[in-house]
């Protein structure tokens, strides 16, 4: 009974489907509608497949801290929809309050007493894995670690701050290529290393984002930063990623403790989201030409043009914004009141 039940099943829907079939090629219009209709749905399907292997293929080229040695160039995976020439600045949609950079200028700037020097976990460790990529804008540099991450705090920081990454801004004049200024002076290369505290989703100071910059100028050759430096010419093209000799990250980081600038500002590049905390040791450190040299045979993302320049201008501030020296003092910190930053979730 069950078997005779679904043979008559089968049977209507053949012939139903057989009827529409006969019906839909009496009118050609209705044959070319469907088959748009199903080019329409191959496409999406290709579009779709093609997406999902390239957010896989990113999320591995960013995340595989551990790849090995590569020179091939991806200008699919770079942040190509922004420069420092026609797609500029000028070009940015960026917000118009508390962005960086700044021109530090000692006269306005407020001497703040800290509770706590400032304090550099791990940075002394040596990493599992080095790696520096030209990304067509600068050149990056990421560690990992089998143990801890280095972190910052103390210092009236509100919480530990974890190392992310590391880069690098200049441009082909000596007189400048720091987006800092220090009364109207810049630098020919400027170091900005990058933090975050909270992992996602938590609650957390909305400063979550805690970037340290250093001037370099032009010096003797500077020892430290040659692990870095003889490798450039492996990543000058964009997208061109390496693993290197690991080496600890205190050769690049000079670990100050106190006598530093700091303010709340934003990132540097688009979207120049706000929310980040600058820390600026006002002493720079050496650099010879013949370093800054290889620096300057970087190329940007059209991969035929060296990097001229990757700073952002200077941003307009307000009177109301304070930028802060801050000295180690317990005494007198002793007696103001307990910072405070808005927490956000």
């Amino acid at each position: 009974m069950v078997e005779c039940s679904l043979c008559s099943l089968m049977s209507f829907f053949g012939s139903s489907l057989y009827n529409v079939v006969s019906t839909a090629l009496e009118y050609p219009i209705v044959v070319f509608l469907l088959s748009l209709a199903i080019v329409a749905i191959i496409i999406s399907n290709v579009q779709t497949a093609r997406m999902i292997c390239d957010f896989g293929n990113a999320a591995k080229n960013n995340f595989n801290i551990t790849s090995r040695p590569s020179n091939s160039s991806s200008l699919g995976n770079l942040g190509s929809n922004f420069d420092y020439a026609d797609r500029g600045p000028h070009t940015w949609r960026c917000s118009e309050s508390n962005q960086s950079p700044i021109n530090i200028i000692d006269e306005y700037v407020q001497k703040f007493p800290i509770r706590e020097l400032l304090t550099w976990n791990h940075y002394d460790d040596l990493p599992a894995a080095v790696v520096i990529q030209n990304n067509g804008h600068t050149v990056v540099l990421r560690a990992c670690f089998s143990g801890n991450t280095p972190t910052l705090n103390g210092a009236d920081l509100l919480a530990n701050y974890t190392f992310v990454e590391l880069c690098f801004r200049w441009s082909a004049l000596n007189s400048e290529g720091s987006e800092h200024m220090v009364n109207y002076r810049k630098f020919p290369l400027e170091l900005q290393v990058m933090h975050r505290t909270g992992p996602s989703g938590d609650c957390t100071s909305s400063y979550d984002i805690l970037i340290v910059a250093y001037f370099f100028e032009i010096s003797a050759s500077n020892l430290y930063l040659d692990p870095v430096i003889q490798h450039l010419h492996r990543i000058q093209r964009p997208g061109a990623k390496i693993e290197i000799q690991p080496f600890p990250l205190t050769y690049l980081c000079h670990q100050f403790r106190t006598g530093f600038y700091s303010y709340g500002g934003s990132l540097t590049e688009p979207p120049c989201y706000q929310g980040a905390e600058w820390f600026i040791f006002p002493e720079p450190l050496a650099i010879s030409e013949r370093q800054l040299y290889e620096f300057r045979q970087i190329l940007c993302s059209d991969g035929k043009t060296r990097i001229i320049r990757n700073a952002r201008p200077v941003q307009s501030i307000s009177r109301s914004r304070v930028v802060n020296l801050n000295q180690y003092n317990p005494i007198d910190a002793c007696n103001m009141p307990e910072p405070s930053i808005p927490l956000v979730c």
